[in-house]
């Protein structure tokens, strides 16, 4: 008899994980429709007073959410941070860099275009009955202005884009809603089951928002008009309260006004969670919705409790051996695939990170396979608060006795310290760069154009001039007299010093660009496929010298002969003034290459007296290989040798003694066999790698070892 029963209520638990589904399915078109309607934020743009509640310093995240904050693209923005105390590290590092303090916590922007109007540091001290937040708020309300159109709030663990303010404020400024809002998505910064258990259980309340009837604020991401603001009495309404956003919600709500959710704001939330601090973390969050949002508290209670009373009433029946139990597993393990498939496609929409989307697929599998575990742990985790009325946040312990009414029971005392070496602000490393690039422009003559000089910042010299200061300045004084006219001239009662120095029209700048050590550096020379004429890259790489640049040796300037002193050139001498004077001299290796070449073209004949068969070449490639063995083939800066003497007959005896026989130990002492015979030359030591020789046609040719072999002697 139980049977059809059983039946009906599977039939209303697999109806409500569809329309869950259904729900995820449709976050992306609404999303799409969001903004066709409100444009990205693109329009008119009113003035906003962004209020910021920090506590403590975390080196990743911190200087990030600033430079975000403060580099936002509204057009017309104010920033107001508050915080507990001077002393704490936030406020330490900010005060720091924008060079402020208790009685100066204005910092104006110094550029007007810029749409960050300036910051200003609100200390709300110790808070007794309320919450710290809201007591930090509270303190930040009395900076507002009758200027500040739209009233924003964000907390300092997001991750935010440029055009974040101006697409939250885009339903504000469109006049289509009076509050806007959106919601996290919790990134686990490593794969442990209670940070991917976070993600999963957050991402399943992000994707189920968006709903105007259903939607509230949430504090890390909201704004408000200002007339809203006077009209609900903020500052008197969170009075005595833990909670700002669900607080602004029920009362905003009250009066009939609708919240807009921005589907394609949802922020990135970098966590990382232990057991401990993943279930104090649930539990705070459910305890603040049950006594500042009764209605969605019981509403997620309802959904949960049916979710697991059905996954519970399945499992009995699997174990008592009711079959027609499979029916509804399958059907559910069906709904959770297309909808895990379609919450993965809305964060690779919205995160454009591979970082964010490698962290977020990672955490995938739970959702997958596993649906049933987490949400059973989701309703636990729910039902531990339903008698629950005390929290740790921030590391204060307080007791919720009603919405307005909030106690301290206990306040960490640890004092955290700002870190050594936490980096500063992106604005004003900017502006620091933009004054540089104000101040060393180049100098210009006097003579060179016909404007006035400047006064420079410098002591008017006397009437008359000492001995001393014209000796300094290399100038006799019959001179000095004929100067100084000519730049009184120009600009009369400029200093004297300036209009020396200015009158001289060689005098080099007295200012130098900052780039003029970037753009002065010698360019580093390439060998192109053109001048390696006919020689593959192969070749040309085995054939090349190892030498380095001439510039990295601390060779001396070489000697040049006059043309009546040279040598006259004979024998194998000759070769050297002539190759010396069109590149560098080719090395053993490159001359066989050659000569092979040459032979296997059919151009000269074997020492055995046969001729290598080839195809026939064309005549301009065998002109390119013979007038290879007499020019050099890289281009190379011109380099000025004489003509060594033969070696004398004392001197050859020991050259031949301290030859080495290996191939590679000749070419190694190459260079010291050319700097004893011929010092001061300006040739560098050239090695080459060792090479493998065959013989083809009785000459002998460089080739690469083969696979396997070292290539090192």
């Amino acid at each position: 008899m139980i049977e059809p029963y059983l039946l009906a209520f599977w039939g209303v638990w697999l109806l409500v994980i569809l329309i869950a589904a259904s729900r995820v399915l449709g976050f992306s078109m609404a999303r799409r429709a969001q903004d066709r309607r409100w444009k990205n934020g693109v329009g008119p743009q009113k003035p906003v007073a962004l209020i910021v509640p920090v506590k403590g310093f975390d080196p990743q995240s911190t200087p990030r959410f600033f430079d975000a904050i403060f580099g936002q693209t509204y057009k017309d923005y104010r920033v107001i941070v508050c915080f507990e105390s001077w002393d704490d590290p936030v406020a330490r590092w900010l005060c720091e860099h924008l060079e402020l303090s208790a009685r100066h916590p204005v910092w104006t922007h110094p550029d007007p275009t810029s749409g960050l109007r300036g910051i200003t540091l609100v200390c709300g001290g110790i808070a007794e009955t309320e919450g710290q937040k809201v007591h930090n708020q509270r303190a930040a309300f009395a900076d507002l202005t009758p200027r500040d159109a739209i009233i924003a709030f964000a907390d300092a663990d997001i991750l935010c884009g440029p055009d974040w303010l101006a697409r939250l404020a885009a339903p504000i400024n469109r006049a289509t809603h009076e509050l806007s809002t959106t919601y996290r998505w919790l990134v686990p910064k490593r794969p442990t089951l209670p940070n991917q258990l976070a993600c999963i259980i957050n991402a399943s309340i992000t994707t189920q928002g968006g709903a105007e009837w259903s939607t509230v604020l949430w504090g890390g991401s909201m704004a408000l008009t200002r007339e809203l603001f006077d009209e609900l009495d903020v500052p008197h309404l969170l009075a005595g309260s833990l909670n700002d956003d669900l607080r602004l919600s029920k009362a905003a709500r009250a009066t009939g006004r609708k919240i807009a959710f921005v589907r394609s704001l949802i922020l990135p939330t970098p966590i990382d969670f232990t057991w401990s601090t993943f279930f104090e973390f649930v539990r705070r969050q459910y305890t603040q919705v049950k006594f500042f949002s009764p209605i969605l508290y019981t509403g997620v209670n309802f959904v949960l409790g049916f979710y697991v009373l059905g996954a519970a009433t399945i499992v009995a029946a699997l174990v008592y051996g009711y079959f027609y139990a499979w029916i509804p597993v399958a059907a559910a393990y069906v709904i959770d695939q297309f909808r895990t498939l379609a919450r993965q496609q809305v964060y690779l929409s919205l995160f454009k990170e591979n970082g964010i989307r490698q962290k977020l697929v990672a955490a995938g599998w739970l959702e997958h396979m596993l649906t049933p575990f987490w949400m059973t742990l989701h309703w636990i985790l729910l039902a531990s608060t339903w008698t629950q009325n005390r929290l740790t946040w921030a590391g204060v312990r307080y007791q919720i006795d009603s919405k307005s009414k909030t106690r301290v029971l206990h306040r960490s005392a640890t004092a955290t310290p700002l870190p050594a070496g936490a980096p500063g602000l992106a604005m004003l490393s900017a502006l620091n760069d933009l004054r540089r690039g104000a101040m060393t422009q180049p100098h210009r003559p006097v003579g060179a154009h016909t404007a006035p000089l400047e006064p420079l910042a410098t002591d008017t010299a006397p009437e008359t001039i000492e001995t001393a200061e014209v000796v300094a300045t290399g100038t006799a004084p019959e001179s000095v007299e004929s100067v100084l006219p000519a730049a009184a001239e120009i600009a009369p009662g400029i200093e004297v010093e300036a209009a020396i120095y200015s009158a001289c029209e060689e005098a080099p700048s007295a200012i130098l660009p900052l780039t003029a050590s970037f753009h002065e550096r010698p360019e580093r020379q390439r060998v192109r496929a053109s001048d390696r004429g006919a020689l593959g890259a192969a070749e040309f790489l085995l054939g090349k010298t190892r030498a380095l640049p001439h510039r990295l040796h601390a060779t001396p300037a070489p000697v040049v002969a006059k043309a009546s002193e040279r040598p006259t050139p004979t024998g194998e001498s000759s070769r050297i003034p002539l190759l010396a004077r069109r590149g560098r001299v080719l090395t053993a290796a490159e001359r066989a290459i050659d000569k092979t070449r040459l032979h296997q073209a059919g151009a000269e004949r074997s020492p055995a007296g046969r001729t290598l068969l080839s195809r026939p070449q064309p005549p301009a490639r065998l002109d390119r290989l013979r007038s290879r063995m007499q020019r050099s083939l890289v281009k190379s800066p011109p380099v000025s040798i004489v003509a060594a003497p033969p070696p004398t007959a004392a001197l050859k005896p020991a050259l031949r003694a301290s030859a080495p026989r290996s191939l590679a130990g000749r070419r190694a002492s190459l260079g010291a066999n050319l700097a004893a015979v011929a010092p001061g030359r300006g040739i560098a030591a050239r090695s080459l790698r060792p090479l493998s020789s065959g013989r083809i046609g009785c000459h002998p040719i460089a080739r690469p070892l083969p696979p396997g072999a070292s290539a090192r002697p």
